[in-house]
C-alpha cells in the first residue's frame, strides 16, 4: 500500500501528536482537496487550520482501507457542534484520568467506543487540562465502561479486561441469569473460546466481575484524602452499577460465601474510619437536617438489612459475628445517627 511520505516524518500538531496536511490526505485517500474540505465541513473528518496549514490527526485514518474510520463521524456527532475542531483534535489525544488510553484510542476499540462517545458528549473546551474534564465524565457516566479501569496495550484492550468490562455492563443492565457467555463475547469483541478458557462458567465470570468492583472500588476509596471525601466519591463512583448487579445476583440465588469468597474483602472505608477515630475531625456539613430525610434513610437501612446484610457483612469480613448481635449494633448506630442529627442551638 502506498502511503504519504509523512508517515515516516509526520507533522507535529499543537497537541504534539502526528498529523497530516491536505496534500498527504489527498494522496492517501485518492480524493481532491475540495472533497476533503466537504468532509471537514460536513463533520466527517477532523481537520483544522493552524498557522496557514490545515492539519488532520493521523489516528483517524484507516490505513488498511485507505479511508477515515467510520467511528470518527460518530465522535463528531456526539461532540457539541460549536466546539472548534482544533479543540477536538487536542482533546482526543489527551490521556483520560483513570484510564491508560486517550479518547481516540478508546473510540477505535469496539468494547470501549461507548466510553469515548460519552466523554465526547460531556466535553467542553477548557475542562480538559490533564484529562480532568474526561475524568469527571468517567465518574458521572451511567455506563460501567466509564469507571472501571481500562488496560490498553498497542491499541487493543487486554482481552480479560474487555471481557470483565463487557460482562459488568451486561450483568448490571439485565442481570446475570439473562446474559449468555456468547453475548459477553460479542460485546467484548473477543472469541467465545477465550471466555471459556479464562472463566469456564458464568458463575466464575460473575465472581471475577464482583472482585474487580470490590478491589478497584476499595483502591479508589482508600486513595481519597479522608473519610468524608471518600463518602462523597462513593455516591458517584459507579452510578449504582454495583448495587444493581448485587441485587440481580441475590435474586438469581448467588450465595454470599461464593460471591465474595476466596479472601475478597471491602477495605476502603474501614481504614478511613479507623484513622478518623484515632484522630477525630468534624465534617464540614450543614447543621439543619430534614427529619423526613433522616426517616427515609433509617427506613432504607431497616428494610434492606435482611436482604443485603448477609452479603455486605460477608464482604466486610464479619463472618465471625452473630447475626442478632450485628442487627443490634446496626440499630444502635441508627440511634446514634438520629441523635447526632438533632437541631443545635
Amino acid at each position: 500500500m502506498r502511503v504519504p511520505r509523512t508517515m515516516s516524518k509526520p507533522v507535529t500538531g499543537a497537541d504534539g501528536g502526528a498529523e497530516w496536511t491536505t496534500p498527504e490526505v489527498a494522496e492517501f485517500m485518492g480524493i481532491s482537496r475540495q472533497a476533503i474540505n466537504r468532509r471537514v465541513h460536513s463533520r466527517k473528518l477532523i481537520g483544522y487550520l493552524e498557522r496557514g496549514v490545515t492539519r488532520f490527526p493521523r489516528w483517524q485514518f484507516d490505513m488498511a482501507n485507505r479511508s477515515v474510520h467510520p467511528e470518527v463521524e460518530e465522535l463528531l456527532a456526539a461532540l457539541d457542534a460549536d466546539i472548534p475542531l482544533a479543540d477536538t483534535a487536542r482533546w482526543a489525544t489527551l490521556r483520560v484520568a483513570g484510564m491508560d488510553a486517550t479518547p481516540a484510542e478508546l473510540l477505535l476499540i469496539p468494547a470501549c467506543k461507548d466510553t469515548a462517545l460519552d466523554l465526547a458528549r460531556r466535553y467542553r473546551p477548557g475542562d480538559d487540562g490533564d484529562g480532568a474534564g474526561a475524568a469527571s465524565a468517567v465518574q458521572s457516566s451511567e455506563g460501567v465502561y466509564n469507571w472501571l479501569p481500562t488496560t490498553v496495550r498497542d491499541g487493543a484492550v487486554d482481552p480479560r479486561n474487555a471481557i470483565l468490562r463487557a460482562a459488568a455492563e451486561l450483568f448490571a443492565r439485565r442481570g446475570p441469569a439473562k446474559v449468555s457467555l456468547r453475548e459477553v463475547a460479542a460485546a467484548a469483541d473477543v472469541p467465545y473460546s477465550l471466555i471459556y478458557r479464562f472463566y469456564r462458567t458464568k458463575e466464575n465470570l460473575l465472581v471475577s466481575v464482583m472482585t474487580l468492583f470490590v478491589n478497584y472500588g476499595g483502591e479508589r476509596i482508600t486513595g481519597m484524602e479522608g473519610p468524608y471525601e471518600a463518602l462523597d466519591l462513593s455516591f458517584a463512583a459507579d452510578s449504582g452499577q454495583f448495587g444493581r448487579m448485587l441485587t440481580w445476583a441475590i435474586f438469581d440465588g448467588a450465595k454470599p460465601e461464593r460471591l465474595f469468597g476466596d479472601g475478597i474483602e471491602a477495605f476502603g472505608y474501614r481504614k478511613h474510619i479507623e484513622d478518623l477515630w484515632d484522630d477525630p475531625r468534624p465534617p464540614g456539613v450543614r447543621h439543619d437536617f430534614d427529619p423526613r430525610l433522616l426517616a427515609s434513610l433509617i427506613a432504607l437501612v431497616s428494610l434492606g438489612w435482611d436482604f443485603y446484610g448477609p452479603y455486605l457483612t460477608t464482604l466486610a469480613g464479619l463472618g465471625d459475628r452473630d447475626d442478632d448481635d450485628l442487627r443490634d449494633e446496626v440499630i444502635d448506630l441508627l440511634k446514634v445517627l438520629m441523635y447526632a442529627a438533632r437541631p443545635r442551638d
